[in-house]
């Protein structure tokens, strides 16, 4: 027993952190922890062919070797345990273990309690086998040797990150980590525990791999520290029936072997099991089998069994409505049956298109998994009332026959959010894992073993392509695929987000020029293929043409006459739509249109700026009014603003929008009789939509949204040069966004116009050098992993002010639902806050006398009466009501 006594009188976990239920010993010695979490490594790596083909991607070494290696260094993830300084944050256990220390000066609580043992790790394995310099005399010019084992740093960084942040050897301070002199007579035994640690896990994991100590391991995975987190967490599962503390010494090498064994055998099954990680896929079946009953697979999707099956980047270019959800699940589908990825994650561009899709996968993700896990990743996730349904079915036995499964362990915290079979989120939550957020690699490793699908791509500013170049970069570097969709796409986007998948050798095998359209664009390290449908014209998207009206109007506002058409054509029974650029304009129209408008026609207002809880209503009722079933007994109007033209599959049978860049107009235009079987009035059976145009030389606030001046002006040349013209689709998408996006400045371009392109390339310039500095930041800062801090790291400044508008009671605070701040707990607290603020845009905070509160957040104290909430500022007052939300009114300058 005498040769385990150097690295086994130390504890890795004690009964004070654990679960009250558990049984076993009181403190758990920490070479079992050590070797409970490598047996959930090893047990998720045999039974995951994906997981072991990401981290074989570069085939540096053979399965077997790398298996070796990932288990020996997972074992050492603690390896900062083994440290006077960690072990005396429990004192008693400690001097159970080492009685004979109880005269010792032992380190300061406070030492101990800011000892970091994951970067604690890393620093010891720097320095234990730090070579000594030999010094000729006082002076020495000798060049310091090299770390013997410097090849391993990658991988000892990356297990010993494993508590939220990966540090880099380089970086590691000595002054900050190394042992103070008072307890150097402790220095030397932990020393020896660690080194005695690692020869027996060469023992172990090394040697029948046919590997030592003296071996070189391969190029680390991007994955290692992720994959290493979450076997932590699971290894660290202790209830009932797993991981029991065990506090007795092994007898022998054979029993220390036994140990693992049982616990990989029993134990880690059982967690791995219960967490939901493996996945079972349904064989592949083709796309008809996600489809509705009675539809068969049209256009792109007829090419799906044509795409290589192999890791790559995926480009879907298709209209509006064509099915592209459903071919890049078909094809995510193939690769998952063919062990190229374990789950999906679907990112989408806000919110409310999150949620959309959540509904659509719930049905959907049964054909692809059986029992999946759906898990849904925003700020307002764990609000969403679908999700919710579906975590409570996760976490009951009795409700396995419900339409999918959320198991409760994925939905405890947003870095386990991507590790479920299915993950729908916001773009952000995707951004995160380049980002300088804790935990970040379990977002990484959770993108790196899905298909990453990626819907409205071009729907992002340069800052945020900037970061989805980088989330590319790792996803293909892993080993992982992504399938990018979207309607409408440049050629220089086109060619930008399929460089992340190609080398500079890629053999292209391209389709001849102009591109065809629609367009499935694939390529890996080694080539490119183009599908399309020429070979195929019976597939071809059926033409489609709608006339565009140009009306030029005052700020792009429509006047009397236009909304008194808005109205009749309501009173036919039409679904009318008006698209606006800003929420502010979205009010002002929508009040003018309520002024003209008998109360006999139902006019509705949809934007960002409600709460949550009517956010959700309005959501609904769009849907459940203008959605693929909705009530269309009667006409409506329909007042929006961007969140209505993305992925939201809604129908009008008149549109009318404020001008817009190019694309964004044809995402618009996909929402116009986008339902052939609908019922439409006469005199909207042709599609025909009316574009707001500016009366004069200037696009006014709308520049505060859509700062492209030369692709808003090039927009508006195109419009009014159609005249009686007819616009076709889909020859559209070629023949507009390629000209009008083109860099090349036109001889006849207005002054103003080449004014507003300046300053917009500097704004542009200074998004890309952030996303440098973010993506630098990111090596060597860490944030707490929040809702504030996502959204300050991924939208470029862009994010919100959160309002939490209040009324004082004698009570205390009365939030707008009626809930009582001082009468919350914490957790109801943080949901009511949640449900409860308004969103505004940031720059407004700096007309408010109030301060925003440590969390981010800003209160205002105001009055409710008949006209809703009631707040009077110095520069303007706010009014909010669940019809109009929250209302700017800035009073008229005196004349």
């Amino acid at each position: 027993m005498d040769n385990y006594a150097s690295y086994f009188a130390y504890w890795g976990k004690t009964g004070k952190q654990e679960n009250i239920h558990a049984q076993g010993d009181a403190y758990h010695l920490l070479p079992y922890h050590c070797l409970d979490v490598v047996a959930v490594a090893a047990y998720w790596w045999d039974h995951s062919v994906a997981m072991r083909r990401h981290f074989c991607c570069d085939r540096l070494a053979t399965e077997s070797e790398i298996r070796a290696w990932l288990l020996f260094f997972t074992a050492l993830h603690d390896l900062g345990k083994w440290d006077i300084r960690f072990q005396c944050k429990v004192c008693a256990t400690w001097l159970e273990l080492h009685p004979e220390d109880g005269k010792l000066q032992r380190p300061s609580l406070e030492t101990c309690r800011h000892f970091d043992h994951g970067v604690g790790g890393l620093f010891w394995f720097i320095e234990d086998f730090q070579p000594t310099i030999n010094h000729n005399g006082f002076l020495s010019f000798d060049e310091p040797s090299a770390h013997p084992y410097a090849s391993w740093f990658p991988w000892i960084e990356a297990v010993t990150g494993h508590h939220g942040y990966v540090r880099q050897a380089a970086h590691i301070s000595s002054s900050q980590y190394e042992m103070p002199h008072l307890c150097q007579s402790f220095a030397a035994r932990d020393k020896a525990a660690r080194w005695e640690w690692i020869k027996v896990l060469e023992l172990l994991f090394l040697q029948p791999a046919s590997l030592t100590l003296e071996s070189i391991p391969p190029k680390v995975s991007t994955l290692l520290a992720g994959f290493c987190s979450v076997s932590d967490w699971l290894g660290s599962w202790r209830s009932e029936d797993t991981f029991q503390f065990c506090a007795t010494l092994p007898k022998s090498d054979e029993a220390l072997k036994s140990y693992f064994t049982k616990r990989y055998e029993e134990d880690a099954a059982l967690v791995i099991e219960r967490s939901g990680l493996l996945t079972t896929v349904s064989s592949y079946s083709g796309t008809q089998a996600l489809l509705e009953k009675g539809y068969v697979p049209r256009q792109l999707q007829i090419l799906v069994d044509e795409i290589p099956v192999a890791s790559g980047v995926t480009l879907i270019e298709a209209p509006t409505g064509s099915g592209k959800t459903e071919t890049a699940l078909a094809y995510a589908w193939k690769l998952l049956d063919n062990d190229l990825a374990d789950s999906i994650i679907f990112a989408l561009p806000t919110q409310a298109t999150a949620n959309a899709m959540l509904e659509r996968m719930g049905t959907l993700a049964l054909q692809i998994f059986e029992h999946p896990n759906i898990v849904l990743a925003h700020g307002n996730a764990d609000f969403n009332p679908t999700f919710k349904a579906l975590k409570h079915a996760g976490a009951n036995p009795q409700g396995e026959e419900a339409w999918s499964q959320c198991c409760e362990w994925l939905s405890q915290g947003h870095k386990r959010v991507f590790l479920g079979q299915v993950g729908v989120c916001t773009i952000d939550q995707v951004l995160v894992s380049v980002l300088p957020v804790r935990h970040r690699f379990i977002r990484g490793l959770g993108t790196g073993r899905s298909v990453l699908i990626v819907d409205e791509v071009h729907a992002y500013d340069s800052y945020m392509n900037g970061l989805l170049d980088a989330v590319l970069s790792e996803q293909l570097a892993a080993g992982g695929s992504a399938i990018l969709l979207s309607a409408t796409l440049s050629a220089k986007q086109r060619q930008r987000l399929l460089s992340h998948g190609k080398s500079d050798s890629v053999v292209t095998r391209r389709s001849p020029l102009p591109e065809p359209y629609p367009l499935i664009s694939w390529c890996d390290a080694q080539r490119e293929e183009q599908l399309d449908l020429q070979h195929k014209p019976e597939h071809l998207p059926p033409a489609f043409q709608l006339y565009l009206e140009a009306l030029h109007v005052a700020e792009l506002m429509p006047d009397s006459t236009l909304i008194e058409r808005m109205v009749a054509a309501a009173r036919s029974g039409a679904q009318v739509c008006i698209i606006c650029n800003l929420v502010d304009v979205a009010q002002r129209v929508f009040r003018q249109i309520q002024a003209q408008a008998d109360t006999d026609i139902q006019v509705m207002l949809f934007h960002a700026r409600f709460t949550l809880i009517d956010r959700q209503k309005k959501e609904r009722g769009v849907l459940s009014y203008f959605g693929k079933k909705g009530d269309r007994s009667c006409g409506r109007i329909l007042v929006s603003t961007q969140v209505i033209e993305a992925s939201l599959d809604v129908c009008f049978d008149w549109l009318i929008t404020q001008l817009c860049p190019v694309d964004h107009l044809f995402q618009r235009l996909g929402r116009l009789h986008r339902h052939k079987e609908n019922w439409r009035p006469a005199a909207f059976s042709v599609p025909k939509a009316t574009v707001l145009l500016p009366d004069g030389d200037d696009y006014g606030e709308h520049n505060l949204i859509y700062s492209h001046t030369r692709v808003m002006w090039r927009t508006q040349q195109y419009i009014e040069a159609l005249g009686d013209t007819p616009l076709v689709f889909p020859q559209a998408y070629r023949g507009w966004i390629e000209p009008i996006y083109d860099d090349a400045e036109e001889m006849n371009e207005p002054e103003w116009v080449t004014a507003g392109m300046d300053e917009y390339q500097k704004t542009e310039c200074t998004k890309r050098h952030s996303v440098r500095l973010m993506l630098d930041w990111a090596k060597n800062t860490v944030l707490t992993d929040d809702d504030q801090n996502v959204r300050a790291v991924t939208r470029d400044g862009e994010m919100s002010l959160p309002i939490i508008p209040y009324v004082m009671t004698s009570q205390g605070k009365c939030l707008l639902n009626g809930q009582l701040v001082e009468q919350l707990d914490n957790y109801l607290l943080r949901e009511a806050l949640m449900l409860n603020r308004v969103g505004v845009p940031h720059r407004w905070e700096k007309v408010f006398t109030e301060k925003v509160d440590e969390d981010g957040l800003l209160w205002l104290e105001g009055n409710i009466d008949s006209g809703g909430w009631q707040y009077q500022g110095k520069r303007f007052s706010l009014t909010y009501t669940v019809e109009t939300g929250m209302v700017r009114t800035i009073p008229a300058e005196p004349k």
